[in-house]
């Protein structure tokens, strides 16, 4: 079974931003539907888009009101009309980030579906990079205009999007369930669900958060009488604009995603400072993310302000951590070589008859470098000595230059609770380390 990374990395905007003059995003004339292949990526939705005639690639966050780009990427932009704005977000940082508006932009997504006048939000923060999280360029961000005017059916099994001129375009509705959402003046989508732990949590209002990665995040300030989650353990949750977001992770006895129960799901608790800056909507107790919402085929119509959802085959995959207590990531490339079997055909000069020889060639290759970025405080992999900046250089005798960063986290994520051997490289010496992926519960 393959299973999803947790690794949450969220962006929230919440700084003031004057309204100019908006172009939408629509689809071409005479487009009844639309269909927009995506990338999972760390449990996040990536797709390719064009910004000014350049290739890029974007994270969807329904949880983003505006598009941001990363600021090593500005010189695709209009820099004709500029505005300096201040970002702050998830993160303890006091200083947040700054950043630019720049209108008069125009981005494509596929062939038929396309905003010919964007604004964007340009990030300067230069080590705001998500290429060593992701193991690929990743240009900014899309949120609220991407789902603004027409429904979206959001299939996690094929990975593709679909957008309809309508709703009446929409084949058998009838499967899906159908709730509520309400849209708030911050241009987000909410959604209630119930929850079970010390007790039952009644119609909680929860940000339905396509940035999120992980399955539910619960604001503890804003629900009260909640008691720890089970076998808690404090973590790094994600990245915002003001730096590292902590928490706690768990479980709850219990979710209820309108009529359909998750038993045990895990949950995130953001500490307080991680969230100071964020400017919670009324009642809001949380959020649900990707490992929650890969399990249903999706519609979201902001519009009529509903949500269609009906349960895919991920529903009844468990819920999992990645219980090394590593945060790896891709640090740069190097030259390896290669070997390449080459066969050719030759003349025996004996008898004139072709003859197929083979011969043993080499080249030259970009291979990925993976590294230790932090390492969780009294977890096994701390304890058997593994060190920051470690290279990587073998899982269980599995070569790590031959995969990428899915491939890793997913290999943490099926050697739950099991012995690994892990091969590194510090100072020009190779280690080799065993430990087995498990959270040590007592010593947190």
């Amino acid at each position: 079974m393959k299973l999803k990374y947790f690794l949450c990395i969220v962006f929230i905007v919440v700084s003031f931003i004057s309204k100019a003059q908006e172009i939408d995003f629509r689809l071409t004339e005479n487009t009844k539907s639309e269909t927009i292949p995506f990338q999972i990526v760390k449990n996040l939705l990536i797709i390719p888009v064009k910004v000014n005639g350049n290739e890029m690639n974007f994270i969807i966050d329904s949880g983003l009101k505006e598009t941001i780009l990363f600021g090593r990427y500005q010189n695709s932009i209009n820099h004709s009309n500029l505005k300096e704005v201040k970002l702050k977000g998830l993160g303890s940082n006091l200083e947040g980030s700054k950043g630019y508006i720049s209108t008069g932009n125009e981005i494509l997504i596929s062939s038929k579906y396309i905003n010919t006048s964007a604004k964007i939000v340009i990030i300067q923060d230069e080590n705001f990079d998500l290429f060593s999280r992701f193991g690929m360029d990743v240009h900014g961000i899309i949120g609220y205009e991407f789902f603004k005017n027409y429904p979206i059916k959001i299939d996690y099994l094929n990975k593709r999007f679909t957008i309809y001129q309508s709703n009446a375009f929409i084949k058998n509705k009838n499967r899906y369930q159908i709730s509520d959402i309400y849209i708030n003046r911050e241009r987000k989508p909410y959604f209630n669900i119930d929850f079970t732990q010390n007790e039952t949590f009644y119609n909680q209002k929860m940000l339905l958060d396509l940035g999120n990665s992980d399955g539910l995040w619960l604001l503890k300030t804003e629900i009260h009488n909640l008691t720890p989650p089970q076998n808690a353990f404090y973590d790094e949750l994600g990245k915002g604009f003001n730096g590292i977001v902590s928490g706690e992770r768990g479980a709850i006895k219990e979710l209820s995603f309108g009529k359909y129960i998750f038993k045990n799901p895990l949950i995130a608790i953001p500490n307080i400072s991680s969230i100071q800056f964020v400017q919670l909507e009324k009642d809001r107790k949380g959020s649900i993310g990707n490992e929650i919402l890969r399990r249903f085929t999706i519609i979201l119509d902001y519009n009529d302000q509903k949500i269609y959802y009906k349960p895919n085959r991920n529903f009844n995959q468990p819920f999992h951590y990645n219980r090394s207590g590593l945060t790896i990531v891709h640090s740069n490339f190097e030259w390896g070589k290669e070997t390449v079997n080459v066969s050719f055909n030759k003349t025996n000069e004996m008898n004139n008859q072709l003859v197929r020889e083979s011969q043993i060639q080499y080249k030259l290759v970009m291979n990925p470098v993976y590294k230790i970025e932090s390492i969780r405080k009294n977890s096994n992999a701390e304890k058997v000595g593994l060190l920051i900046n470690d290279q990587l250089v073998s899982l269980n005798n599995r070569k790590t230059n031959k995969m990428n960063l899915n491939d890793i986290e997913n290999f943490m994520l099926e050697n739950e609770f099991k012995e690994i051997t892990m091969v590194v490289l510090r100072n020009n010496q190779l280690l080799k380390y065993k430990f087995i992926l498990e959270i040590p519960y007592e010593n947190n």
